[in-house]
């Protein structure tokens, strides 16, 4: 894609130049990276599970995002139009795969330990005096 314009009698108005450039730039970049990552599409099925969903979520919330730049540059205001709730529904999957990523990183309890500081650290009066739990049953000693 050619990205050189020429501005005519907006090249008077700096701000518009400056933003445009700005654009520009960040497009290019894109495109840059669009361009080796795309490839990577011819070997998605050979991809383990984890990189098949980052690149789906990748690519997803790319084309969502660049919709929302088109929408923008028309002039039509994104935050009434039906993209805002995709891009919302992207970035909610986007933090459930974080989350799924981060619980391997997390630390395990051992819950067997656990059970005996709890079952350790239970003060139990009935068993410091000798008498059952449930005060209904009796010792043989108490019935005679």
């Amino acid at each position: 894609m050619d990205w050189n314009f020429e501005y005519g009698e907006l090249a008077k108005d700096k701000e518009f130049v400056n933003k445009y450039e700005s654009l520009k730039e960040n497009l290019i970049e894109l495109q840059k990276v669009l361009e080796k990552l795309l490839p990577l599409k011819a070997q998605y099925d050979k991809m383990c599970l984890p990189a098949q969903i980052e690149l789906d979520l990748f690519l997803a919330f790319t084309l969502n995002s660049l919709h929302w730049v088109q929408l923008r540059v028309e002039g039509v205001d994104p935050t009434t139009h039906p993209i805002k709730d995709e891009l919302q529904r992207i970035k909610t999957v986007m933090m459930k795969w974080q989350e799924v990523k981060d619980k391997e990183k997390r630390p395990t309890v051992d819950v067997e330990a656990a059970k005996r500081f709890v079952r350790s650290g239970l003060y139990d009066p009935y068993r410091a005096i000798g008498q059952p739990a449930n005060k209904k049953i009796k010792f043989k000693e108490d019935d005679e």
